[in-house]
C-alpha cells in the first residue's frame, strides 16, 4: 500500500504524488481511493479505488537513477525491429504506451528515433502517427526521468538520445 506523500508513476498520467487516501461515495458506492496529483499537470486529480486491483497495479514506485541507466544499457544491447505495417505498428505502440512498461517505452523511443533519422537522411519524414507516438512516449519518460535525474523535463529527450547508441 502506498502512503500519503509518496511519489509514484501511474499509467499514462506519469509521475503523481499520493495526496490523500480517503473514503468517497461515487455512484452510490462508498470505497477508499488513492487521490493522486500529477506533478506536471496542475489542477488535475486522479482517483484510484484501492479495491480495483487492475487500476492499483498501474501505480508503480519511481525508478532509481541506477535502474534508469541499466534500462538504457539493456535497450542499447537489444535488437528491436521496425514494424513495417503502419496499422500494426500503431496498435503495438499504443499497447506499449498503455502498459506503462518503461523499458518497452524506451525501446519504442529508440526504434522510432532511429527510423526518423533514416528517413531524414533520405529527405523524408516520419509519419504523423509515429511522430505522435514518439512525443507521447518521450513525455511519459520525461516526467519520471526528470524527477529521478533531477533535470528539467525538456532536457530528458537530449539525455535519452545521448545515452542511446545511434
Amino acid at each position: 500500500m502506498y502512503q500519503v506523500g509518496e511519489t509514484v508513476f501511474y499509467g499514462t498520467e506519469g509521475v503523481c504524488r499520493v495526496e490523500d487516501i480517503r473514503e468517497m461515495k461515487i455512484n452510490r458506492e462508498t470505497a477508499e481511493y488513492y487521490v493522486l496529483r500529477p506533478i506536471y499537470r496542475e489542477g488535475s486529480t486522479v482517483f484510484v479505488p484501492l479495491l480495483n486491483e487492475a487500476l492499483v497495479s498501474r501505480m508503480r514506485p519511481l525508478l532509481t537513477k541506477k535502474q534508469i541507466e541499466k534500462m538504457i544499457d539493456e535497450v542499447n544491447r537489444a535488437d528491436e525491429e521496425w514494424i513495417d505495417d503502419a496499422s500494426e505498428r500503431k496498435a503495438a505502440y499504443q499497447q506499449t504506451l498503455l502498459s506503462g512498461n518503461r523499458r518497452d517505452i524506451l525501446s519504442m523511443v529508440r526504434v522510432l528515433h532511429l527510423h526518423r533519422q533514416e528517413l531524414q537522411s533520405a529527405g523524408k519524414r516520419l509519419r504523423t502517427n509515429d511522430e505522435q507516438m514518439l512525443r507521447d512516449a518521450e513525455k511519459l519518460l520525461a516526467d519520471e526521468f526528470s524527477v529521478v535525474l533531477n533535470i528539467k523535463p525538456r532536457e530528458v529527450g537530449d539525455y535519452i538520445h545521448a545515452k542511446l547508441k545511434e
